[in-house]
């Protein structure tokens, strides 16, 4: 016989693509650079470490997107 015994499957027969990388909500990415700094910073973790002037900043952009979101959801604007 001269069929092929390897025959490619018809193109909707295949599995959807997956990203490779996707990229987080706004409030989860500000989460996670805050998340990020506190652990590799110093003064964050040192109890009596003091004020740390970027977490503050870090964290108030988290509140920001979460208000943000939060508004979105609810049906304001942004």
């Amino acid at each position: 016989m001269d069929e092929p015994t390897n025959q490619p499957s018809p193109a909707d027969s295949r599995p959807r693509l997956v990203a490779a990388h996707t990229d987080l909500a706004p409030p989860k990415e500000a989460w996670a650079a805050y998340a990020r700094h506190s652990l590799a910073c110093r003064v964050c973790g040192d109890v009596d470490g003091g004020v740390c002037e970027s977490a503050g900043e870090l964290r108030r952009a988290w509140v920001a997107a979460t208000d943000g979101a939060f508004r979105r959801l609810a049906g304001g604007t942004a």
